[in-house]
């Protein structure tokens, strides 16, 4: 990266790429705007072992948080934000962490949570969430049954549905 990429804090192309969700066939589930709700439902889809990739956390306070928790990336997951360089945390999800960071959130609130949230495996990602907290969907993988990917969307007060692309 030249000079000027690194003053303007962009991320150069080859510091963008990672693990991403690859499937066309995915489910997809309804966002919601309700970040506890969603932190406390998330062990409900994630595999044991899973982690949870959180990009672009814009509240200081819980940017300190999240690295207080954070582990060193088993993976890189391709960025979904390239100005300014965001930051990045991995956390392995359990019920007690999720519920810890909620209750968190709970006690110090934060307009805002984070730009992109994913859910990885350390190999694949399995949900991929642009713009999270906002109004678009999460994409969920098909390695996670239809059965949890309700009881997740339930939890969520969501809906999901089964996306077919060609």
């Amino acid at each position: 990266m030249g000079i000027l990429g690194r003053l303007l804090g962009w991320v150069a192309a080859p510091d963008r790429a990672g693990i991403q969700l690859r499937e066309h066939d995915t489910w997809e589930v309804a966002g919601t705007r309700d970040v506890k709700c969603f932190l406390r439902a998330l062990p409900l889809i994630a595999p044991t072992g899973a982690f949870a990739y959180f990009e672009g956390t814009a509240e200081p306070h819980v940017a300190e948080y999240l690295r207080g928790i954070s582990i060193a990336p088993p993976v890189q997951v391709a960025l979904g934000t390239i100005w300014p360089r965001p930051d990045r945390y991995h956390v392995l999800i359990s019920a007690q962490t999720m519920e810890a960071l909620a209750s968190f959130l709970e006690a110090r609130p934060a307009g805002f949570f984070c730009m992109h949230c994913h859910v990885h495996d350390g190999a694949s990602v399995l949900l991929e969430w642009h713009d999270a907290f906002g109004t678009d969907p999460m994409r969920v993988s098909r390695r996670i049954g239809e059965q949890t990917v309700g009881k997740f969307a339930a939890a969520l007060g969501s809906a999901y549905t089964s996306i077919d692309s060609c």
